[in-house]
Formats: structure tokens, C-alpha cells, sequence
């Protein structure tokens, strides 16, 4: 593991870790509610502890997963930023880097109506309106692939390298 850097997949890397955790965290954020329900209707609501816990709960459905997931996107952004500024690589690439940027967004376009297919269907209308980010990230999805790799494309190939790339150190 040493020396280990970015490289040229870490925006399809990005894609379908965001995609994946977006379904995921969409289901608990589903799931979690479900659950409350069903412990106030077995009658676990009849002290004020019971009542806190189950409030607990479902405010962790609704708020707390929105959060880690914005915590864990903007991770992801920070990380390919950093690690794109370590790539060394020859300006004679940013074609298969500008290529596979396109493969990305096609993917992106399949993975966005996928999720935008599961959320249209009428048993998770209820829970869509709560997971603000989470849409907000899943509907833009394109845009920020786009944003992000361009912003990558751009680190990587216009940085002045002082570590031994193209520069000569001054």
C-alpha cells in the first residue's frame, strides 16, 4: 500500500460508491420508519423512555442518515480532489482521461434512472420528500460526475509538478 494515488478511475469509483450508498441509506431511511411504527402500535409508546427512544429512532431515519450520507459524499469529493493532485502523469493522457470521463456519465445517466425508477414507486413516495440530500445529490447526479471530473481533469494536468513530473523544481 505504499505509494498508493489516485488514478484515472476514481470518478467511476465514485459513481457507483455514491449510487450504491444513495439505494442503501434510501432503504434504512424507508426501513426505519416501518419499524417505529410497528413498535408504537405493539404498545411500546406507554412510558416517556419508550416514547424518547422511538422519537430517537425515527429522527435517525429521517435526519441523521441524510447527514452521514452528505458527510460521506463530500469525503468521496475531497478524497479524488486530493489524490488527483498526486497523480504525475503526461498531459499526452488527457484524452483516455477525458474518454473515460464520458464512459462515466453514461453510466451515470443508466444509474440515475435507475434510482429515479426506484424511487417513483408508490410504496416509497411517502419516505421520498424526507431524504432532501439524498435526492438532491441522486437527481443531479450527472452535474456533479461532470463538475467533479472536469475539476479532477483540471488538477491533474495543470498543476506545476515540484515532485518530479514534467517541472524542473523552480
Amino acid at each position: 500500500m505504499k505509494n498508493k494515488k489516485g488514478d484515472i478511475l476514481d470518478i467511476l469509483v465514485f459513481l457507483l460508491t455514491i449510487v450504491i450508498l444513495a439505494i442503501g441509506f434510501f432503504t434504512f431511511s424507508y426501513v426505519i420508519p416501518q419499524i417505529t411504527d410497528g413498535f408504537k402500535t405493539a404498545g411500546l409508546d406507554n412510558s416517556a423512555e419508550g416514547v424518547s427512544a422511538i422519537d430517537h429512532l425515527e429522527s435517525f431515519g429521517i435526519v441523521s442518515i441524510q447527514r452521514g450520507f452528505f458527510f460521506i459524499f463530500a469525503g468521496l469529493i475531497m478524497g479524488i480532489m486530493v489524490s488527483s493532485f498526486f497523480i504525475r502523469t503526461h498531459p499526452i493522457f488527457i484524452f483516455l482521461y477525458i474518454f473515460l470521463l464520458g464512459i462515466t456519465l453514461v453510466l451515470g445517466v443508466y444509474l440515475g434512472n435507475m434510482y429515479q425508477t426506484f424511487t417513483e414507486n408508490a410504496i416509497f413516495a411517502t419516505r421520498l420528500a424526507d431524504q432532501t440530500w439524498i435526492n438532491l445529490v441522486m437527481n443531479n447526479i450527472l452535474k456533479i460526475i461532470l463538475g467533479v471530473g472536469a475539476f479532477s481533469i483540471i488538477i491533474i494536468f495543470s498543476k506545476y509538478s515540484v515532485f518530479g513530473g514534467s517541472g524542473n523544481g523552480l
